[in-house]
């Protein structure tokens, strides 16, 4: 990854981060240099360790104490087949990005990938299991998930998610 996707990618990290600090009065903080610490290839690694390092390294944010179980992937891209969505296509970069949420999880956490796409606003999938917990208006069924708008998402729903991830 190049030192300008690297940076793009931080800011995301932290404006996702700024935003859930504001809205929950708590700290969120980026996972120092994150980049799929315990995910994908590197899933080995959570057998030599304890739960409090694997719930600060499972994704790109790590959450106050109190919401341990809200995984946050986040992610910067310049473009997102949105179309595919209406016509029920597979979305590669999508199933990648759940992916790598969903490894790193206790079946207990409540996963979100955060997705910001270039003049077009941020997002939000997570498991459509947790729809009929929330008031979700505008929001798009993908297999088995739900993207809607992150900010959205979040303001709406602010107790129910810190209940949901509650340790």
């Amino acid at each position: 990854m190049s030192t300008a996707q690297k940076s793009k990618g931080n800011t995301g990290e932290r404006k996702i981060a700024d935003f859930l600090g504001k809205l929950y009065e708590a700290k969120f903080i980026r996972v120092p240099n994150s980049g799929a610490f315990l995910g994908g290839k590197n899933n080995h690694r959570a057998a030599s360790m304890d739960a409090g390092q694997i719930a600060t390294f499972k994704a790109d944010l790590i959450p106050p104490t109190h919401m341990q179980r809200l995984v946050i992937e986040s992610k910067f891209y310049a473009e997102f087949p949105f179309h595919a969505l209406l016509k029920n296509e597979d979305i590669a970069i999508l199933d990648k990005w759940i992916e790598q949420a969903r490894i790193v999880c206790d079946p207990q956490d409540f996963w979100v990938v955060v997705f910001r796409i270039n003049r077009r606003g941020v997002f939000a999938a997570f498991d459509e299991k947790h729809l009929g917990k929330f008031t979700v208006a505008n929001h798009s069924r993908y297999k088995e998930f739900v993207i809607t708008e992150f900010e959205k998402l979040f303001t709406d729903n602010r107790d129910a998610i810190a209940q949901l991830s509650a340790s």
